[in-house]
């Protein structure tokens, strides 16, 4: 799933992952054990593109001779700062989407950008003002529906989450994704409901997503899926793309299960990819750093 921020060919090998081949030391949450083999397959990694050096290389001479309309300016910093997510430079998104607040300040895309790297930098109050000014200056600001629904269940406010969540799922009630994260943030209410609702979710279209609705709501084993997941994949981004976004999902199955070591498993999976602009690669890097503090009070109290 492309991170809204406003908005080689495939290696034919497998590699052969067990859950506790790789999974942390048991003593830090509970172990399942007799874990099935399951097949997963391989992408590598993607690098920086070519197109996108170049492009930053214009973008830094224009913004260095740029002296016309303030609005200009900001549009150059928001793709200068796009690029940059893409790349994985966070910092310097971060410094660029700023810039293109305080250029232009009634740039939607712009707020809604930047309070997502508040957001994983867990300025939560400064996240929450740029949603609501995403939201406020424009209506076509949808994702700030998800992500200030994402924010506001990282501290636990889960009634506002569930307001967010599901208003930016009637927004498009086909799109599968918008399924996901409702049901994950809505878990946190009621469980039972919230998988009953997945459930009773009809796959429209064909997106591949609709598959790891299928997996969580017991219509296929993850080895079904990763059995069919390269499908129509005809290159290697698509491949890591895929798998970025099923480790992802996969990994919020069994962190609401309670089975923090495939969850911690899968998190770590979805980083490998390096899909830098995709919000499961960043939303990811959050849940491991969150279940880390989490067991690091466990273990403090147990003391």
């Amino acid at each position: 799933m492309k991170m809204h921020l406003s908005k080689l060919v495939l290696l034919p090998l497998l590699l052969l992952l067990t859950a506790c081949e790789t999974l942390p030391p048991k003593s830090t949450s509970s172990v399942t054990t007799n874990n099935p083999m399951v097949v997963l397959p391989i992408a590598t990694a993607v690098q920086v593109n070519y197109q996108d050096e170049v492009k930053l290389l214009r973008l830094n001479q224009l913004i260095a001779e740029h002296k016309g309309d303030k609005k200009q300016k900001a549009t150059l910093f928001y793709e200068r700062g796009i690029i940059y997510d893409r790349m994985g430079l966070s910092a310097h998104s971060r410094y660029d989407f700023t810039q293109s607040v305080n250029a232009d300040p009634t740039f939607p895309d712009a707020y809604n950008s930047l309070g997502v790297y508040l957001l994983l930098g867990q300025s939560y109050d400064e996240a929450f003002d740029a949603f609501d000014a995403a939201i406020e200056l424009s209506d076509k600001m949808q994702y700030s529906y998800l992500h200030r629904a994402i924010g506001l269940y990282q501290v636990k406010r889960y009634p506002l989450a569930s307001r967010d969540i599901n208003k930016f799922y009637e927004m498009d009630t086909k799109d599968p994704f918008r399924t996901l994260w409702r049901y994950i943030i809505d878990s946190k209410i009621d469980e039972q409901k919230a998988l009953a609702d997945l459930q009773n979710q009809q796959a429209e279209g064909n997106s591949y997503a609709w598959l790891f609705i299928d997996v969580i709501a017991g219509r296929m084993s993850e080895k079904e899926l990763f059995s069919t997941i390269g499908q129509g994949v005809e290159t290697n981004k698509q491949m890591a793309e895929r798998l970025s976004e099923a480790y992802f999902y996969l990994g919020h199955k069994h962190k609401l299960a309670g089975d923090l070591d495939k969850a911690i498993y899968y998190f770590k999976l979805t980083t490998t990819t390096n899909i830098h602009e995709f919000i499961e690669y960043k939303y990811a890097l959050m849940e491991l750093a969150n279940i880390q503090k989490e067991l690091q009070q466990k273990l403090e109290k147990e003391k």
